[in-house]
């Protein structure tokens, strides 16, 4: 079969066919290579702001390492002492220690008293008078959970002195070993006179 197009009409199925392979090499070859070109231009324009953050960083380095030095220093220059924006404040975390203390230890706290500030050279004396009830046992363990952590807490004054016979609770089976306990506890926060 030998068809014979006229030639107006060869012409446009020829021209449709150029444009159809024209289509073809655009979306098969140009057209991806092109989406390839902006994603790695986009890639590398986010790369280049990447490097110029790590830039900025690194020049922010040194200052920011002095910076944590110091703040390190400062802080193991106020390790030791109370915090606190004023004086009672920082007794009551006295206060709040031989509580705790206390109840860890199955003691009876029976008065807490906050005494009279005191400076000493640059540092401020924070003292509070304990009376507790406990056993010689727990007298220890209240001691010592009170000098052994931060901040630094010092017991001074201390009165022990065993119950009386009469006073004694009859059902404890340790009743001989019951204790009265009076003692001042400081600690020191900085900013004295």
């Amino acid at each position: 079969m030998n068809l014979k197009l006229s030639p107006p009409i060869s012409r446009a199925l020829a021209l449709a066919i150029l444009l159809c392979l024209v289509a073809i090499l655009y979306l098969g070859v140009a057209q991806p290579l092109i989406d390839s070109y902006a994603a790695a231009r986009g890639s590398v324009s986010e790369l280049q702001d990447m490097l110029e953050r790590y830039r900025r960083a690194a020049r922010n380095l040194a200052p920011r390492q002095a910076e944590l030095a110091a703040l390190k220093q400062h802080q193991s220059s106020q390790e030791g002492f109370l915090q606190g924006s004023n004086d009672t404040l920082l007794a009551v975390q006295i206060q709040n220690r031989i509580k705790a203390l206390a109840d860890a230890n199955r003691a009876e706290l029976r008065s807490s008293q906050v005494l009279p500030p005191q400076d000493e050279g640059k540092l401020r004396r924070i003292s509070v008078r304990g009376q507790v009830s406990t056993t010689l046992a727990g007298a220890l363990h209240l001691f010592y959970g009170l000098e052994s952590v931060m901040p630094l807490l010092f017991i001074d004054n201390v009165d022990l002195r065993a119950r009386p016979a009469n006073l004694r609770d009859r059902n404890s089976t340790d009743a001989s070993d019951i204790v009265d306990l009076q003692f001042d506890v400081y600690g020191y926060a900085q900013g004295g006179k």
